[in-house]
């Protein structure tokens, strides 16, 4: 049964299903949150729909990509409430992110929610399990009127887009072109990841094309298709 969960949580995570997040039987929306950079609070809706009732813990963390690896990191700009929550079978909850501070600045910052299923100790089988479902949900905040700029090459054989731009990319249905921008090349479809302000976005090598072949790379960012010639 856990790994059930945590198979339907990856496709979730990774297909980027746009209503809301559903693994197990919890249902989280939205999918991705993005706030104005004077917001005081956002919600989300948690329905847990089981029979049972089941305990959860949410945790809020800034968000970075450092040498295309995501790093997570304590933070005090926001605060979600409840930190911990019991959510009867069948029911829809509330929870929200409030401001405790400042958070303006020149580019977007990028947090990240982590929802866990908490085991019922109580019950003896409950006892020896330690997560039983963990969700990850973008939270961006202040990227209104800002863009990503993106640039794409290869070092170490690996294609990496760099964003040097004030706002996320979100890269989906990505594929490349040869030279002569012919025939295209799928990489992966459906969500990949996101390339953060002043961070790159590295292509999985299993998913990286030839050096040499590509020319180009295409995708789709933040909603609107995009070409970008490939340096080197």
């Amino acid at each position: 049964m856990i790994y059930r969960l945590n198979r339907l949580l990856l496709c979730a995570i990774f297909t980027g299903w746009s209503s809301g997040l559903f693994a197990g039987q919890l249902t989280v929306s939205p999918l991705t949150m993005n706030m104005t950079a004077t917001q005081p609070n956002a919600i989300y809706k948690l329905d847990n729909g089981s029979d049972m009732e089941t305990f959860y813990q949410l945790q809020l963390f800034a968000w970075e990509v450092i040498e295309g690896k995501t790093q997570l990191r304590r933070q005090n700009d926001l605060v979600v409430t409840p930190p911990v929550t019991l959510i009867p079978g069948n029911t829809e909850q509330t929870i929200r992110i409030i401001r405790q501070q400042e958070t303006e600045s020149d580019k977007e910052k990028s947090y990240r929610l982590i929802i866990s299923e908490l085991p019922d100790t109580e019950k003896p089988q409950g006892a020896n399990v330690r997560v039983l479902l963990r969700m990850s949900l973008p939270v961006f905040v202040g990227g209104e009127d800002k863009e990503p700029q993106l640039t794409a090459y290869f070092k170490d054989g690996t294609l990496r887009i760099r964003n040097s731009g004030s706002r996320h990319a979100k890269i989906s249905d990505a594929f490349w072109f040869s030279a002569d921008k012919d025939t295209p090349h799928p990489i992966q479809k459906g969500l990949m990841g996101y390339a953060l302000p002043d961070s790159e976005f590295h292509i999985p090598a299993n998913k990286t094309p030839p050096i040499g072949a590509i020319k180009f790379f295409s995708a789709t960012i933040n909603g609107q298709s995009q070409t970008i010639l490939v340096e080197g």
